[in-house]
C-alpha cells in the first residue's frame, strides 16, 4: 500500500521496525503497534496526532538527547506518516 511505501521513503525505515513490511531495521523502537501506545519517548510526550507529528520532525526538541535526529519532511509528507503510523494496532 501507498502508506508503507511512504514510511519506506523516509529515513525512519533505517531504524524502525514495523511487522510485516519491509521496514525490518533494530536500531530504534518497533513501530509495530504504535498507534496502541499511550505515550511516546518513553512516556515523554502524549501519542497524539499533534505530538506525533512533532516527535517525528524533532523529537530531541521534546527530550533532549533522543538518538533519533530532527528530520526535514515537508508538512504532507509529517501528515501522512502520522496518518500511518496511527493506523499501526495489529488488533485491529
Amino acid at each position: 500500500p501507498a502508506a508503507i511505501e511512504g514510511f519506506l521513503d523516509q529515513p525512519c525505515s533505517g531504524c524502525h521496525r514495523i511487522a510485516g513490511t519491509g521496514a525490518d531495521a533494530t536500531v530504534g523502537p518497533d513501530l509495530t503497534d504504535v498507534a496502541t501506545r499511550w505515550r511516546l519517548g518513553a512516556g515523554v510526550v502524549p501519542n497524539t496526532p499533534d505530538a506525533l507529528a512533532h516527535w517525528v520532525r524533532d523529537a530531541p526538541a521534546d527530550k533532549p538527547g533522543a538518538l533519533m535526529p530532527p528530520i526535514d519532511l515537508t508538512d504532507d509528507e509529517v501528515d501522512a506518516l502520522v496518518t500511518y503510523l496511527r493506523s499501526l494496532d495489529p488488533e485491529r
